[in-house]
């Protein structure tokens, strides 16, 4: 960790770094852990469903639960800290994906420390917690990807400015991690109790190769069906994406073999210009299947040195569209290619198809997400309506409606210097906290 920290922050850091006494995390204090666990063992008694006390089932109104959001970024700011110092440890914790153990480990660590029961990890190795609410029955699923796309030798340390905060998957989805493991002493501290039990996941195998393979894993096995689910991303504040296009991951090894053709002195050409010719007929078949189809570049590798022609090389793409019909056949044109060109000119081809989601989602006038559009307008910021969460897929294949919404602005999402813009995280939050109050309300219902 380099940069400027805060004082408060530095002490919030301290109280949640290794050696600490057990059970004092970020967001403990002696009463707030005697009240939690009182709560959680009293949950029968009348709840507070607002900032204001209102008793009983918390349907607020439209114009209430507007009113109570617009106030909410102010009555945030005492506890930015807290949700600072958490992002800073969570960001520092290397968790590629099939490697988020340490992760996981420190969020349930932070859900017991917020007087939350039992915490635990599936056979996914999902971190799972759940704040009961005052009546249970129902329950509300909420989910942030732990893993980030950078691998565990990349430095992950995080620079903190007074307005900013960069580092390695500072954004994507570190912050979303960060504002599930605080949430719960948030709540405690606004005084707001929901009257559905909020389900916390800290989902594994998100990206790439995982294919959402934590968060399937969750629905396929609950034992509750959720009204409705939350996918916390860190960026960007604004997105409402609520359905999600049919998506295709995949990825083409390329292998130079025995009959490939060399030059008076032995020397074959390599792989790399067969990987130039294949992303040209890659791209020419995907334009001829028509529709709504896209194909995105995403990475390129091969080789070891600028002086030796390459042996191997691989391509990853994703292929998109609105359509899973349209999508099976670009897959098909893909593998039909790969089998016409594999052995041509001494190289051999291999096609991987290591991800898929389904197309669909929520209509454009749902409740979850008319509410979304309104609680994002009350806190001046412009709603960005679209359909690229694969999460909001995922639910929906389980008959969970759902949202995948931004916590703040940020920029290089991806990259080593991944920035997020700290004064943007309160509105972030106060979204968040009015969607879950609506949908406790019965917005989908």
């Amino acid at each position: 960790m380099r940069g400027w920290l805060g004082a408060p922050i530095m002490e919030a850091i301290s109280r949640i770094a290794p050696g600490h006494p057990p059970g004092k995390g970020v967001g403990w204090s002696e009463s707030s852990g005697r009240s939690r666990r009182r709560w959680l063992e009293d949950r029968g008694g009348s709840g507070t469903t607002g900032v204001e006390g209102s008793q009983g089932r918390s349907r607020l109104n439209d114009d209430e639960l507007l009113a109570l959001v617009r106030r909410l970024p102010s009555r945030l700011e005492p506890l930015r800290e807290l949700l600072l110092a958490n992002l800073v440890m969570i960001s520092e914790i290397p968790s590629p994906t099939f490697g988020e153990e340490r992760r996981v480990e420190f969020i349930k660590q932070r859900f017991t420390e917020c007087g939350l029961d039992t915490p635990s990890s599936d056979e996914m190795g999902n971190a799972v917690a759940v704040l009961p609410g005052e009546e249970g029955g129902r329950s509300i699923l909420l989910s942030a990807h732990v893993d980030t796309p950078f691998a565990e030798t990349v430095p992950h340390a995080v620079a903190l400015t007074p307005g900013e905060a960069t580092g390695p998957g500072v954004a994507d989805n570190s912050l979303g991690v960060a504002v599930l493991a605080t949430l719960p002493t948030i709540l405690e501290r606004l005084g707001i109790r929901l009257q559905s039990d909020l389900v916390l996941l800290g989902s594994t195998r998100s990206l790439g190769r995982g294919n959402l393979e934590g968060l399937r894993f969750y629905l396929a096995h609950r034992r509750h069906q959720p009204v409705a689910g939350i996918s916390v991303e860190g960026a960007q504040l604004g997105r409402v994406h609520y359905a999600s296009l049919a998506a295709l991951g995949g990825e083409i090894l390329l292998q130079e073999g025995e009959g490939a053709p060399r030059d008076g002195k032995g020397v074959s050409p390599g792989v790399i210009p067969a990987l130039g010719r294949l992303i040209g007929e890659l791209q020419a078949r995907i334009g001829e299947t028509g529709g709504d189809l896209s194909l995105i570049l995403g990475m390129v590798e091969g080789g070891t040195s600028h002086k030796v022609p390459a042996q191997s090389a691989a391509l990853r793409f994703m292929a998109r569209s609105g359509s899973d019909r349209e999508l099976d056949r670009a897959r098909d044109a893909i593998e039909s290619l790969i089998g016409a060109i594999s052995g041509r000119e001494g190289v051999h081809y291999r096609f991987d198809p290591f991800a898929r989601s389904r197309a669909g989602g929520l209509a454009d006038d749902h409740p979850l997400v008319l509410n979304a559009r309104r609680i994002l307008t009350a806190l001046g910021v412009p709603p960005e309506l679209g359909c690229c969460s694969s999460a909001v897929s995922t639910f929906l294949e389980h008959g969970v409606p759902a949202l995948a919404i931004g916590m703040a602005h940020a920029r290089h999402l991806n990259q080593p210097n991944e920035t997020v813009e700290i004064d943007t995280l309160q509105k972030g939050v106060a979204q968040l906290i009015g969607i879950l109050l609506a949908i406790d309300g019965g917005a989908c219902d």
